[in-house]
């Protein structure tokens, strides 16, 4: 019996999280009508239709190469699953990031049981359960608490459901895991589950890549000087994940993605406030590291991340400044980490000989809880219909799209708003928008996208781009993101309440999905590196289980 309490323990976090989200494993159309999740749809139903990695897809952005459309994990799972169960691939991306959310506190739970042991599995079952519940960016920032909505859900749960979070919660979910695995490749020297851990977030979610970047550097600070720990071997994973995740991530993939990524941020610079928070930092890093020297290496380290988290998430929502690029996205860490270090913090004050000390751990747990019981009243109690999915018909989106595919347009579609998100989940109609501009190395339509729906440039433009059917929602749509803000002198063809279609003459274009099916030179070796370095860890793993000992390389 007391080997089973942690599985059954893992499997009551995850029933839990499952209970009190349970609309999320619902197809159809959110209430929020903010949400994104609609191009993260379109990238499994495009590679679901066109498997090649190296192909082209010429509905977004007027042609961009596959590799370019987003990380490839999600969307080829998502399509693999569509074409394994024959669901929706929009439903199929829907059910696994919604499945890696929930499992995201059972993560949580194993990473506290490693540090503390399994018989402490109540207080690791107790920090897991919490960050299921509670979510202290609602009383710390008061931008997020206005961001609530319609119902009362944690913010990860949140910028799930409301703006389509699916890839940063999946690699969030990975994080703990991964940094555990990490951890461990330095004490024992194992590194291949590090390396396809810290392979896998990456071509998750290019933002849980960076997050987990940070995180692995503050580890190793952390761990620094630590009895038995040795640097080589979490380096030397930390290559081999590259190698294994170079097939996707090749060289000019990271330098598109990294000078596409500011201006994509609300155009986010570095000046001197960001050199400055920078600095105080780095600095904050250093005095905790030295501060917390004497304690164990799990304080330590999760002091170290939760501040460095915390000023990141803080310094945007308080100040306005952001210290990276959306830093606003960081709460979540924030709040993973906050939790863990409050859960810690409180073990620890509680287990002391000191009775002043244990009345004020008591304390300040009573009043975290006052504090947060409106919080998880409201999330517990609330009506799940509140927030449940909708048919797609009903959705003034996909009547819009519905109208386009019945004309077959030869020529491309300007969808404006969130339709630019949603359309291709639905059909294939060639548009000059698209889900993921940081991918672009060509930004021409991008920034002719900007000129005409500013009102800067109209005809000659459109008919530049190929388009033949202009979508503009005014000011009373339903549709959420109502971003054209140009006067058209033509009547529309089409008009559903205060959305509006218009039709321009356009050449027609040419759906080729076969451009470049053979990949650049780049990608041909990059595959092939990938390809080696996995055979060549399969080869070592198995050598090591025979030989009773694990190589470091």
């Amino acid at each position: 019996m007391k080997r089973a309490i942690v599985p059954l323990a893992a499997l009551a976090i995850f029933l839990l999280n499952i209970l009190l989200n349970s609309p999320l494993f619902y197809p159809g159309e959110f209430p929020f009508r903010g949400s994104i999740e609609g191009g993260y749809a379109s990238m499994a139903r495009f590679i679901w239709e066109h498997p090649n990695p190296w192909g082209w897809n010429p509905l977004w952005y007027c042609g961009l190469p596959t590799q370019f459309l987003y990380v490839p994990l999600i969307p080829y799972t998502a399509a693999g699953l569509a074409h394994l169960t024959h669901i929706d691939p929009a439903y199929a991306h829907r059910l696994i990031t919604s499945f890696a959310t929930c499992a995201g506190p059972v993560a949580v739970f194993f990473f506290v049981l490693y540090f503390l042991g399994r018989d402490r599995w109540t207080w690791a079952l107790t920090v897991a359960i919490a960050y299921s519940v509670f979510s202290p960016s609602y009383g710390l920032f008061p931008q997020v608490e206005k961001d609530r909505g319609i119902v009362q859900l944690p913010w990860r749960i949140q910028v799930l459901a409301k703006y389509g979070e699916g890839p940063h919660n999946f690699g969030l979910a990975l994080t703990p895991l991964a940094l555990l695995a990490l951890w461990r490749a330095g004490m024992t020297k194992r590194i291949f589950l590090a390396a396809i851990l810290l392979a896998l977030i990456p071509l998750a979610n290019w933002l849980s890549a960076f997050s987990l970047a940070i995180c692995c550097v503050l580890l190793l600070f952390a761990a620094w000087g630590e009895p038995g720990f040795k640097l080589r071997p979490p380096l030397a994973a930390a290559g081999l994940a590259y190698l294994l995740a170079a097939f996707w991530i090749t060289p000019s993939f990271i330098q598109i993605v990294a000078f596409n990524w500011p201006a994509d941020s609300f155009g986010y610079s570095f000046h001197v406030k960001q050199a400055y928070l920078l600095c105080a930092l780095a600095a904050g890093i250093v005095v905790l590291r030295f501060a917390a020297r004497r304690a164990s290496f799990y304080l330590r380290f999760i002091l170290m991340a939760a501040f460095a988290f915390g000023l990141i998430t803080t310094a945007y929502y308080v100040y306005g400044i952001d210290t990276i690029p959306e830093s606003r996205r960081y709460a979540l860490e924030f709040e993973l980490f906050l939790i863990l270090a409050l859960g810690e913090g409180l073990r620890l004050a509680l287990a002391s000989k000191d009775q002043t000390i244990r009345m004020c751990a008591f304390g300040s747990a009573a009043v975290m809880l006052i504090v947060g019981l409106p919080q998880l009243w409201a999330y517990v109690m609330q009506p799940r219909d509140k927030w449940k999915p909708v048919p797609p018909e009903t959705t003034v989106e996909r009547k819009l799209a519905d109208w386009l595919a019945a004309q077959h347009p030869t020529g491309r579609i300007f969808a404006s708003g969130g339709l630019r998100f949603r359309l291709n989940s639905w059909y294939d109609l060639p548009q000059v928008g698209g889900g993921f501009e940081t991918g672009l190395r060509d930004r021409k339509p991008l920034d002719v996208a900007f000129r005409i729906r500013t009102g800067k440039s109209l005809h000659p433009e459109l008919e530049e781009l190929g388009v033949e059917y202009l979508v503009v929602h005014g000011p009373k749509s339903r549709e959420y993101y109502r971003d054209f803000h140009a006067a058209i002198p033509d009547a529309p063809v089409f008009q559903l309440e205060d959305d509006r279609i218009y039709r321009f003459a356009a050449a027609p274009v040419t759906l080729d999905f076969r451009a470049h099916s053979t990949g650049t030179a780049e990608q041909r070796i990059a595959a092939a590196v990938s390809a080696l370095a996995w055979l060549s860890m399969m080869v070592l793993w198995r050598r090591s289980r025979h030989s009773g000992s694990t190589p470091t390389r």
